[in-house]
């Protein structure tokens, strides 16, 4: 069988900023939990329009729906005690979230569920109160005021929130338990995506996506993601040159490449 000259060609990478920005479809969620299935060996139930993602332990569920898009979360991950236990923390994601955040949430949960799952479960280990993130202060700007505090982009289009269940701040989409909420929503698009924790979240989850969020640089990503028509205009996109295909005999010595970081500010809540 010959070969198809699309299977040899690379597959072409962009760079994306900023990286809030970088919606991914709900097809593209739905693709990315089928992957994760398969290399975490999660247990996956069908049903007439959810997928349900169960881990080996039955005390984590994934549930994705996507109906629900444009009604509310599609892909809700719950935490229980055990299979019939009341839920213990929840996040929930909406909208059209890029996909590196769902990554993030997935690949972070799935790591540490397998190394430390009673740090995951029941927040044994955890700092209540305590969560560290380093922003670069150019991109973000820090609040807080009327019992709200996080970050909010320079361009005013996405923004990281904490609200402690003790605070006067109205509960965020109508739930006392949700402390964190990160979200885009441009001026000119309105609601793009949003991703919700309830209280007793593991910090590091939070702030495996929250750092994802508010990292400055710009995102790579192969093209075989396409992005939604409504964030283009928002959105600088560098393609980059595909790589050579000339062989080296050895990878160079120079030593490793200078950091490019800039000087970050870091913020504790």
């Amino acid at each position: 069988m010959p070969n198809d000259p699309d299977q040899d060609r690379p597959r072409e990478e962009i760079l994306i900023s900023p990286r809030y920005l970088a919606a991914s479809l709900p097809t593209d969620h739905q693709l990315l939990l089928d992957i994760f299935v398969e290399e975490a060996a999660w247990n996956a139930d069908t049903g007439e329009s959810t997928l349900t993602v169960t881990s080996p332990c039955r005390r984590i569920t994934i549930r994705h729906d996507p109906t629900a898009v444009g009604r509310g979360p599609h892909m809700v991950i719950s935490a229980r005690t055990d299979d019939e236990a009341a839920e213990r923390w929840r996040a929930e994601m909406s909208g059209l979230v890029p996909i590196e955040c769902v990554a993030t949430l997935l690949g972070t949960l799935a790591g540490e569920l397998a190394t430390d799952p009673d740090h995951i479960v029941y927040g044994i280990g955890a700092e209540p109160g305590l969560l560290e993130l380093y922003v670069d202060a150019d991109s973000w700007t820090h609040f807080d005021d009327f019992g709200l505090s996080g970050f909010i982009s320079r361009d005013g289009h996405a923004a990281v929130v904490n609200r402690p269940v003790d605070s006067s701040a109205p509960p965020i989409h109508g739930d006392a338990s949700v402390t964190w909420h990160l979200a885009a929503s441009p001026e000119d698009v309105g609601h793009l995506w949003d991703i919700s924790f309830t209280e007793k979240t593991p910090p590091l989850l939070l702030h495996a996506v929250a750092a994802e969020t508010l990292d400055h640089r710009p995102t790579l990503r192969s093209t075989s993601f396409p992005l939604p028509g409504v964030v283009i205009p928002l959105v600088t996109i560098e393609r980059l040159p595909p790589p050579s295909r000339r062989p080296t005999a050895q990878p160079p010595h120079g030593g490793p490449p200078r950091s490019t970081e800039p000087n970050r500010t870091p913020k504790t809540r």
